[in-house]
C-alpha cells in the first residue's frame, strides 16, 4: 500500500528559533491541540533529541490512542522529525520544518503516513484523512499563531 503525504505552512511573526523551541516539547500539543483531542498525559524529556522517546495518552472524539513516538532527526531551529513507534499508523513521519521568513517565520508539517488496516485503512487514508488533517493542522496552526502573538504582547 502507497503512503500518503499531506503538507501544510503557515507564516508566524516569531522567530524561528522561538517557533522551534515551542514544538521541541511534545507537552505542548495540549496547547495547539484541535477541541476533538484531549490529552490526557504526555510522558517525554523537556526537550526533543534525536532517539529520545516521548509517549502520548489521549482519546480523539472518544476513542483511546496511546501514541508511542520517537524523535528521528533534530536540528536547531530548522527541523524537527518525530516517528510512530505504536500507533493507528503503519508509517507515520512528522517533519516540523522552520524557515526564515520576512515575516517572521515559515512553519511547514509535513507529514508521511499510512493508516493501520489493510484495504479500509488505505481506503480512510485516501479519502477521509486529508479533511481530517486539512481541519486538524489548520486548527494547529491558528493555536501557535495565537500562541505567538500572546507571547509577544506587551504585559502589564
Amino acid at each position: 500500500m502507497k503512503t500518503s503525504v499531506f503538507e501544510k505552512s503557515t507564516i508566524l511573526k516569531a522567530s524561528c528559533e522561538s517557533v522551534f523551541a515551542f514544538h521541541q516539547s511534545p507537552r505542548n500539543i495540549s496547547r495547539i491541540a484541535p477541541a476533538s483531542l484531549r490529552v490526557n498525559e504526555v510522558v517525554c524529556d523537556d526537550t526533543a533529541v534525536t532517539g529520545g522517546i516521548f509517549r502520548i495518552r489521549a482519546s480523539q472524539f472518544g476513542i483511546p490512542i496511546h501514541w508511542v513516538g520517537q524523535w528521528e532527526r533534530v536540528e536547531k531551529p530548522s527541523l524537527l522529525v518525530d516517528t510512530s513507534l505504536a500507533s493507528p499508523f503503519v508509517v507515520w513521519r512528522h517533519s516540523h520544518i522552520f524557515e526564515p521568513h520576512p515575516e517572521g517565520c515559515r512553519m511547514t508539517d509535513r507529514v508521511e503516513h499510512r493508516l493501520k488496516g489493510g484495504f479500509l485503512g488505505a481506503l480512510v487514508s485516501r479519502w477521509i484523512l486529508p479533511f481530517f488533517f486539512m481541519a486538524m493542522f489548520h486548527g494547529r496552526h491558528v493555536a501557535t499563531r495565537r500562541f505567538f502573538a500572546k507571547s509577544e504582547s506587551p504585559r502589564g
